[in-house]
């Protein structure tokens, strides 16, 4: 919606159209860095929700074997819970379920939540502090003719 075509809409208490949300409002208020924040936090909760069966599975393959009963000094040949990516995945969903595919969840996103936080905002400051400094060095003018 252009700018004019909101001017013409019924505004509320707060000056913006009627149509936008609370939430919105409340956005459009909050500091850039807040939002930056925010966004990054979310960004990075919803990347270690995506990964986390995979980060699950990973950690299964890696660790099994790691503590091989041993006799006379060499390893005991034993067979393997985990063969690959798929039987890994399955075998967990049979043995834990959903619960087990997103084992560790918590303290990952612990981890995620500030570390995305504080780089989004890093980055749109330091985007904006260079782009002050250089302007379009380095850009190429795109004509609109």
């Amino acid at each position: 919606m252009s700018y004019e075509n909101s001017q013409r809409l019924p505004t509320g208490q707060n000056g913006l159209p009627r149509s936008v949300s609370k939430l919105a409002a409340f956005a459009a208020s909050m500091p850039e860095a807040s939002v930056n924040s925010a966004c990054g936090a979310l960004a990075g909760a919803a990347s270690g929700i995506v990964t986390c069966p995979l980060d699950v599975i990973k950690t299964k393959l890696q660790a099994q074997g790691g503590f091989r009963p041993r006799v006379n000094g060499s390893n005991v040949a034993r067979t393997r819970t985990y063969t690959g990516l798929i039987a890994t995945a399955q075998t967990i969903w049979r043995q834990d379920g959903l619960r087990g595919m997103y084992r560790g969840l918590g303290p990952m996103l612990v981890g995620y939540l500030p570390t995305w936080a504080v780089y989004m905002s890093v980055y749109s400051g330091a985007r904006e502090y260079y782009y002050d400094r250089l302007g379009q060095f380095g850009h190429k003018q795109v004509s609109t003719q």
